[in-house]
């Protein structure tokens, strides 16, 4: 049996999360297979915010911390936390879609590499661990893909 350390075992949950077999439910991929352009565009619920936001919000944030992690400073929050949304086409949905994969990616691969002992560092920004800022990515997931879970239901 092949032994992982914690950097392994995160990174192991945020595949979870990301693409499947998760212990919660449906992985976030899942959740977002076969929605359309016009379904992520649209806002069922009022005041609440679209499937294209929250994957566009939700690839910022697993971006922000990639760069924390890579030691590269934020990017504007307060302009990219809710982006404008793209006109609602099948290429601008598919394009946000490949954002938030290859940042995922990138997000794991990042995990892959990085020396478990690093986990107690502080980052700068928010002066919150390693430890903290990736296990908030995947929680930060988990809760956006229940909010999409639910907006599906209610289209």
């Amino acid at each position: 049996m092949l032994l992982m350390n914690e950097t392994a075992r995160i990174s192991d949950q945020a595949r979870r999360a990301f693409a499947g077999k998760a212990w919660h439910g449906p992985s976030l991929k899942f959740l977002l297979r076969g929605v359309t352009a016009q379904q992520a565009a649209a806002r069922p619920m009022p005041g609440a915010h679209t499937i294209w936001e929250l994957v566009t919000h939700m690839t910022f944030w697993e971006t922000q911390v990639n760069r924390r992690l890579n030691d590269l400073p934020d990017r504007p929050t307060e302009k990219l936390n809710f982006p404008a949304m793209a006109e609602a086409t099948e290429e601008n949905w598919n394009a946000t879609l490949n954002e938030l994969r290859r940042s995922n990616e990138d997000f794991r691969r990042v995990l892959s590499k990085l020396d478990p002992s690093r986990l107690d560092q502080k980052i700068p920004e928010g002066n919150k661990t390693i430890y903290v800022e990736v296990h908030g990515v995947i929680q930060h997931h988990l809760y956006h893909a229940g909010q999409i879970a639910l907006l599906k239901k209610v289209l």
